[in-house]
């Protein structure tokens, strides 16, 4: 979980080190993370569900390979185009953490399965976490590349170890590939559940990949001129996802995850005025980022609970559902800080993001009925 989740946030201290080495105009270098998030929408739309066709340990030994190429293609890339195609490679194959959550969740049953995958997801906030920390410190030592020759290698460990980490999947659905692909949405339809976690997770998701965007390049300018290794410090707040992560689980078995979800987008919500009212403290920074990661990785380990419930047959595509919002909805947001950045700066970022969190917690306010989980696909 760590290990894969890391390719999707290593770029975001190194922001202002690769505009420089390609000599970017302004703001231009927010399309990396796009193609990031793009890359890995196309693979969530199109081969996340078939994991309830195919054995998933199959799929998660031959993205690893594909993780493993494209993070070499990077080290290689000289020019900005081809760089941008080795990173929505790269995204494509970020796959592993999104696969696991619906595999585990079909091995224990629904008492603990709040807690269970919210202790997956603590390893997955601890790859986000050591991702920005280490690619800073990494991008300071031996230069911005270096971490994603670091990620070749790893993902190619990670290729060989997988038959040896899990067992077989044997669960898996008689229908066709396209069928299966064809047929995911209609399950919108079905569950109201779904939608709301879908409007939750994308607006919050977003409101995360904006923010952690527009301080990477705030913190590069004056009064800050930081380095990668200092931004990339910045990704410690996630301390707080990491340790709490089963406890939010916990929370979710006991009182449903409805609850946890509103007082989490409550937490985000507080950061992000945070960062509005006071953005010329580093102390205030890091609290107001603290409480935005806790809110939208709380939000997620909820969302993930209350989703993976609702079908078991269907728990691959109704998981990619939700991820798909989420990051359908970060890609969108981060080619609106490329274009906002330029006109309106920090400022303009924060009250992007403050109006997401807010349609964020507008989205559970409506349609509240749950659906009861269907026990056919």
């Amino acid at each position: 979980m760590g290990v894969s989740i890391g390719n999707m946030f290593y770029s975001q201290s190194l922001l202002p080190v690769i505009s420089s080495a390609f000599d970017l105009p302004s703001g231009r270098v927010g399309v990396v993370p796009v193609m990031l998030q793009a890359g890995l929408l196309t693979s969530l739309v199109f081969l996340l569900p078939a994991g309830d066709l195919l054995d998933r340990r199959k799929m998660l030994r031959l993205i690893a390979c594909g993780a493993s190429l494209s993070a070499f293609s990077i080290v290689l890339s000289g020019d900005f185009s081809l760089l941008l195609v080795a990173f929505y490679g790269l995204g494509f194959c970020s796959l592993s953490s999104y696969i696991l959550p619906a595999f585990v969740s079909g091995l224990v049953g629904p008492h603990e399965r709040g807690f269970v995958i919210g202790r997956l997801l603590s390893g997955q906030f601890a790859g986000i976490l050591l991702s920005r920390f280490f690619s800073g410190l990494m991008a300071y030592w031996f230069g911005w590349r270096s971490i994603y020759l670091i990620s070749a290698v790893l993902m190619g460990g990670v290729a060989l170890l997988w038959p040896r980490l899990i067992p077989p999947d044997t669960e898996n659905v008689n229908e066709p590939y396209g069928l299966l692909i064809s047929r995911q949405f209609s399950l919108f339809r079905r569950f109201d559940v779904l939608r709301q976690a879908c409007a939750s997770q994308g607006f919050q998701f977003a409101a995360f990949i904006v923010v952690w965007t527009g301080l990477s390049l705030r913190l590069a300018n004056p009064p800050w001129s930081f380095g990668p290794a200092q931004i990339g410090a910045f990704g410690l707040v996630g301390l707080a996802s990491i340790t709490s992560a089963p406890w939010v689980g916990r929370m979710v078995d006991r009182f449903g995850a409805r609850q946890v979800i509103t007082g989490c987008s409550g937490m985000t919500l507080l950061g992000v005025i945070g960062l509005i009212v006071w953005d010329t403290s580093v102390v205030a920074i890091l609290v107001s980022m603290c409480c935005i990661d806790f809110g939208v990785q709380g939000s997620y380990v909820a969302n993930q609970s209350r989703v993976l419930s609702l079908d078991l047959a269907a728990r691959s595509r109704l998981g990619a559902l939700l991820f798909i919002s989420a990051f359908g909805a970060a890609a969108l947001s981060g080619l609106l800080v490329v274009r906002l950045w330029p006109i309106w700066g920090w400022h303009g970022v924060l009250y992007l993001a403050l109006g997401l969190v807010l349609l964020a917690m507008l989205s559970q306010c409506s349609g509240l009925t749950i659906a009861r989980p269907s026990p056919s696909s």
